[in-house]
């Protein structure tokens, strides 16, 4: 009767976080079983902590000690003959299936599992669901199908849960550092010219990030939602142009005496961020950007 399977599972190896095989088998098991399957992971380094280490695998390691393991038999036997005082029993059985290597699990077919991250660091903790992502909206809207995800819009990444800090804090920190932003810029600008300006300030190719986004972007690197490449994504640049602005907003954060703490949430596309954003308690829903 039961509807929930729960897994704890180490950070590394077959089972680990980074895994994709992992994930798209248990992704087959829930749909076959009907049964939501979440997975905790250790986080790494922590592999002491998990409980089935000490409680299972010491008793069955004694019960074999001295024991050559000539074949699978003597393995499957000496491992369901373990029991302990306290009532640990073992059941333990050979699997003759042959599985094949090399697999390739690509972006997409992750990004299509029915797998739900949950707010506290999602890469270590998810659920998969039985039933596959809902795709009657698709089916309602036939322009929608074959659309890239959505993106949220800039001013949705200034929600307190992605920065940590309330918005007039935030934009505290831009009004302190847009002045020294500028100077720093003018300062670039003039070394790479070689001299003074000829044209008007302003006039020319228009900066790809504002100074807003530049110290907005980096506040959300290091919170550490996720990778570079995602970060560009969001602000719609390359990631060149994203390290570049965190290479400049960055120090002086620290002259200023800011210190970023990072988030436990993680997000891997920019889908994530907008169902992340969808469900937060504190955004202002808008009609539109």
């Amino acid at each position: 009767a039961a509807t929930r399977l729960l897994i704890t599972a180490d950070a590394g190896g077959s089972n680990g976080y980074r895994t994709r095989a992992w994930k798209t088998e248990l992704a087959a098991l829930a749909a076959e079983t009907g049964l939501d399957i979440t997975v905790c992971h250790m986080p790494p380094g922590t592999s002491k902590w998990n409980k089935i280490e000490h409680r299972l695998f010491s008793h069955i390691s004694m019960n074999w000690r001295g024991r050559p393991l000539t074949s699978h038999d003597v393995i499957v036997n000496s491992i369901a003959a373990t029991t302990t005082r306290t009532g640990l029993k073992v059941h333990a059985e050979l699997d003759p299936d042959t599985y094949d290597t090399g697999i390739k699990v690509t972006d997409s077919d992750i990004d299509a599992l029915p797998m739900h991250r949950h707010r506290f660091h999602g890469d270590w903790n998810y659920t998969l669901h039985p039933q596959p992502r809902d795709t009657t909206s698709a089916a309602k809207n036939p322009r929608s199908a074959g659309r890239p995800s959505p993106q949220p819009c800039t001013w949705r990444l200034r929600d307190p849960e992605l920065t940590g800090m309330p918005e007039p804090a935030l934009d505290e920190l831009i009004n302190q550092l847009a002045q020294k932003l500028d100077e720093l810029r003018e300062h670039r600008r003039l070394q790479q010219r070689g001299g003074e300006r000829i044209r008007a300030r302003g006039a020319g190719a228009k900066a790809k990030l504002t100074t807003a986004d530049r110290v907005l972007a980096t506040v959300l690197y290091l919170r550490k939602l996720g990778t570079r490449d995602l970060l560009a994504q969001l602000f719609g640049v390359n990631g060149s142009t994203l390290t570049r602005a965190v290479h400049h907003v960055q120090p002086l954060l620290a002259k200023h005496g800011y210190t970023i703490q990072p988030s436990t949430a993680r997000f891997r596309t920019p889908a994530d961020v907008t169902a992340f954003l969808a469900n937060s308690s504190t955004a202002e829903i808008k009609s539109a950007c």
